[in-house]
């Protein structure tokens, strides 16, 4: 059943307010909307900081539908700029590399790395050409960790200004601690925000991941929210009754703890106790999600234990697959139009839903970058 977009707004209050109607995932005005007013105005993952490690160094990716390429030029200065050819919209790169200039693939003009252009084969007597207005148009870039982030936005405030500060501050997580060991790619047959959605919250777990349930009691799982990102938590399950050999952690430690980080729009990080895995997450087009997990760790193991490690959150990433690409077809059915949301348990994606409606719909989007989470869990009735 086709479902036009109705930009229907949501209750600010979670407790009284109804989610998403199902046109935010199935139209696909709403998908060219959000890569203009989301994803060309927040700061996107581009590269590793280590492909891009020396002068020369070059990838080539797409940003928001954007060609990109991202370099390190020959003093050393991490740079980025659209990955289009000024003459007549040809590409400068292709892949990764190394070089000391690009050069357009269709007529051959080459640009040195600081975006200036250096050579145009067979333009005499062209007129009125001034060649310093032909060069690279540069794109915003920066970094949180081993990444490097873009941002189409010219006017952008800095990635640690919009979440990068309040993010590390509140996390305490430091990739720079952790090795990373092995990566992954899944594409999923749903709307980027239908797999959002799911990640925001842990009302699921005890029906739709067991091998996690094992590890948690949903009583003692809460989310905390920020500006622009919100935090899962919930203390790892000591071990009770019952055989320990079904269980992931055989030895919990009081410390120990399972944490889901949402970064709006589409970056997320996995953590658990021995393990992080970070999560980017590319909308392909309305129906269809790129994902890419990089797992890290930071003690040494073997490879068998590092093997469990990663088969474990490779599990519970297939039983999220299975979830999303069910609720997506069941988003267009003409029985559902929108839900309500658990005022204890997804307030985290009520969270979500408000920034796509703000991004969507508002020109200009006020930071703050407190650190104090808008929740208050200790004092909350019931809890």
């Amino acid at each position: 059943m086709k479902k036009v977009w109705t930009n229907q707004p949501i209750d600010p209050v979670v407790a009284r307010a109804e989610t998403l109607d199902a046109s935010w995932y199935l139209d696909p005005q709403v998908y060219d909307l959000e890569m203009e007013r989301i994803f060309a105005r927040t700061w996107q993952f581009a590269a590793r900081l280590d492909e891009v490690a020396k002068p020369g160094d070059f990838v080539a990716v797409e940003v928001a539908g954007e060609p990109i390429v991202v370099l390190r030029d020959g003093g050393g200065t991490l740079r980025a700029y659209f990955n289009v050819c000024p003459h007549r919209a040809g590409i400068v790169a292709r892949g990764k590399g190394n070089r000391k200039s690009l050069q357009c693939l269709y007529h051959g003009w080459t640009f040195d790395l600081d975006g200036c252009l250096l050579r145009i084969p067979g333009f005499e007597g062209t007129e009125n050409f001034d060649p310093a207005n032909f060069g690279l148009k540069p794109v915003r870039v920066d970094t949180w960790g081993p990444y490097v982030f873009v941002n189409l936005d010219a006017d952008a405030a800095p990635l640690g200004e919009v979440w990068g500060n309040t993010f590390s501050a509140t996390s305490g997580i430091d990739l720079n601690q952790w090795k990373l060991v092995e990566r992954s790619e899944y594409l999923i047959d749903c709307n980027w925000k239908v797999y959002i959605d799911n990640y925001a919250e842990g009302y699921h777990v005890p029906m739709a991941h067991p091998a996690l349930n094992r590890e948690m009691n949903l009583d003692d799982y809460y989310v905390d929210t920020w500006r622009f990102h919100s935090t899962q938590r919930v203390k790892v399950k000591p071990v009770g009754k019952g055989n320990p050999a079904n269980r992931r952690y055989t030895n919990p430690q009081p410390e120990d703890h399972i944490k889901y980080h949402v970064v709006f729009p589409n970056f997320m990080i996995d953590q658990y106790p021995d393990n992080l895995s970070v999560n980017f997450v590319k909308p392909i087009n309305h129906e269809k999600t790129l994902l890419t997990f990089e797992w890290y760790f930071q003690d040494e193991h073997d490879a068998a234990t590092m093997e469990s490690m990663v088969r474990f959150a490779d599990d519970v990433q297939y039983e999220d697959i299975e979830i999303c690409e069910y609720v997506q077809r069941g988003l267009k059915s003409r029985s559902y139009n929108r839900g309500r949301y658990s005022a204890r348990h997804e307030n985290g994606v009520h969270h979500f839903h408000e920034l796509v409606i703000e991004y969507i719909n508002n020109d200009v989007i006020p930071l703050d970058g407190s650190t104090t989470p808008r929740e208050n869990w200790e004092t909350a009735a019931g809890d």
